[in-house]
């Protein structure tokens, strides 16, 4: 086992955040789940920055620095490390909803994220609320083409050609 590497004022270390039931129970986070149900909870950049820090945390798993304006500049955003930022309010949302927490000078990251909870589910649009009902990581086309708006969960036929493609598993890394 390799030596963690520590922080600095512009980098910060990622580790894995282990859980079993959570994997157990949970949704890849670089998956469809993700992105149709927690999106609308975590915000745009909160859910890109989870994506990119759950990449660094499954190939690193002894934790990985990573340099914080750079990945701020990747996903878009401005960086200061004397002020408050977009960035830093990104990571904290991911704090704020359990999907990264601090732990002895690093930051855990989620790979596998928790179902929605019923408040976050019910604040939802009608539709991903349905889609969210019949969704499935082992068969999701109908939740993805309800979600997507292509169908309407009523409707039995369900046509290949427009279904999206799924995403590539941040677990399988």
């Amino acid at each position: 086992m390799s030596e963690r590497p520590s922080p600095s004022a512009d980098r910060l270390v990622i580790v894995r955040w282990r859980d079993p039931l959570i994997e157990r129970l949970g949704h890849d986070a670089l998956g469809d789940y993700v992105e149709l149900f927690w999106l609308g909870v975590l915000g745009p950049t909160a859910t890109w920055l989870l994506r990119r820090l759950a990449v660094a945390a499954v190939a690193h798993p002894d934790g990985h620095h990573v340099n914080l304006p750079a990945m701020a500049s990747a996903l878009g955003l401005g960086w200061d490390s004397n002020r408050a930022n977009a960035f830093g309010r990104a990571l904290q949302r991911l704090v704020m909803f359990g999907m990264a927490r601090h732990v002895d000078g690093t930051v855990a990251v989620r790979t596998v994220v928790p179902p929605l909870s019923v408040r976050h589910l019910a604040r939802l649009p009608e539709h991903l609320q349905r889609a969210h009902a019949v969704w499935s990581d082992a068969d999701n086309a109908v939740a993805l083409a309800i979600a997507h708006e292509l169908r309407d969960d009523r409707d039995m036929e369900l046509r290949d050609d427009v279904l999206p493609e799924t995403a590539v598993s941040a677990s399988a890394c």
